[in-house]
Parts: structure tokens; C-alpha cells; sequence
């Protein structure tokens, strides 16, 4: 037989720390949550998340970008011009999003411009005008070395998995800029690097 007098009290115990341990335990979480989300509410806001070779976007800076297919997360864009003047044929440039979940890369290629000129009284002058045949270059793969590992992701579409290990590889990622290798479909390969300014952003959302 149940002895009684013993039982209220280990009931009422039991339903004071039920109520009270609730109200304790999620406290730091709930405090830790309202500062992110004040840090991410002070970022500058970028309405997609796509890439294009002529986007307008704070780079190598941490900022919100809110989606509308997507929905809303941190994120840092940067960009790198490859074989000199933007705008000179065969030039590349390598765009890319990181984020908390994945990294996306775009590599265009200047294929082709033209400039004319004007002949008046003897002298030739050139005219600004360039017509630009930009073409994207599918990324298969994304290999980058942090300090002395190498990280080689797989992806078909240019989005490649951020683990777990990889975002901490970012986040304590010394200041001072990253190489970077992308392979193209049919195996070409580019070279190039993050901007120390990108790789010290990182810190902000991984």
C-alpha cells in the first residue's frame, strides 16, 4: 500500500520543478537568440540570392538577405576579377555566396566586346562602346585550402554542403586571403581566391 503522506510531497516536487525548470533553462537560450537576431536586424538587407555578373550587393560584408523563394539568412557575397580588365576578352570572374548551409559560385567569361572609333579632322578617336558576350561556366567542383587542409566539394549546379567541419575551418580561418580551385564541366580548371575582407566577414555567420 501506498504510503501517502510521503507521496504529496514528492508530487508537489515533481510539478514545482516541472513548472520552474522551463522557465529557467530556456532563459539564456531565449537572451542568446534576441542578440542574433538584433546583430542580423542591423546588417544591410540584399532582396535575392542570386548571382549574376553585374548584381549590386555589398561585398565581402556580412548581410541579411531575405528571398522570396528562399526566405531570410546570413550571408557574404565576393567577387574576383580574373586576367586583368573586367571588360578585355577571355577576362573571368568568380561570384560566390556564402552562407550557414552552402556556398554558390558563378565563373563568367567575357567571350567576346567591340569598340569603334570616329575619324574627325586627321585623328582617330576611339569610342567607349563595348558590346559583351557573357557567358557562365558550369562549377563541378570547389576545392579551397584553410591553413593546411584542403576541402574538396562536389556539386552539379554550383551549390555545394557547408559541413560542419568546413564552418568551423571558415570561422577561424586566419586574416589573409584563400585560394580557391574550380572545376568547370569538362574538366577546366580556375584559380583563384576570397578577399581577406570576405574571409574576416565569415566570422559573422558561421
Amino acid at each position: 500500500m501506498m504510503n501517502l503522506p510521503q507521496t504529496i510531497p514528492a508530487l508537489l516536487l515533481g510539478t514545482s520543478l516541472a513548472v520552474f525548470l522551463p522557465q529557467v533553462c530556456p532563459a539564456f537560450t531565449v537572451q542568446e537568440v534576441a542578440s542574433l537576431a538584433q546583430a542580423s536586424s542591423d546588417l544591410p538587407v540584399v532582396k535575392s540570392a542570386g548571382l549574376s555578373p553585374d548584381m549590386d550587393v555589398p561585398w565581402s560584408k556580412a548581410v541579411r538577405i531575405v528571398d522570396p523563394f528562399e526566405g531570410e539568412f546570413l550571408g557574404v557575397f565576393d567577387r574576383n576579377s580574373l586576367g586583368g580588365y573586367l571588360y578585355r576578352e577571355g577576362s573571368k570572374q568568380v561570384i560566390s555566396l556564402w552562407t550557414p548551409s552552402s556556398v554558390r559560385v558563378l565563373v563568367t567569361v567575357n567571350s567576346g566586346q567591340a569598340m569603334s572609333s570616329f575619324y574627325t579632322a586627321g585623328r582617330v578617336y576611339p569610342r567607349p562602346d563595348f558590346l559583351r558576350f557573357v557567358t557562365t561556366k558550369r562549377v563541378e567542383k570547389l576545392l579551397l585550402k584553410v591553413k593546411e587542409k584542403v576541402f574538396q566539394l562536389d556539386g552539379s549546379t554550383g551549390t555545394f554542403a557547408v559541413s560542419q567541419e568546413l564552418a568551423t575551418a571558415l570561422k577561424n580561418a586566419p586574416d589573409e586571403n584563400l585560394d580557391i580551385r574550380l572545376v568547370l564541366e569538362g574538366g577546366q580548371t580556375v584559380d583563384s581566391e576570397i578577399g581577406k575582407a570576405t574571409v574576416k566577414a565569415w566570422r559573422n555567420i558561421y
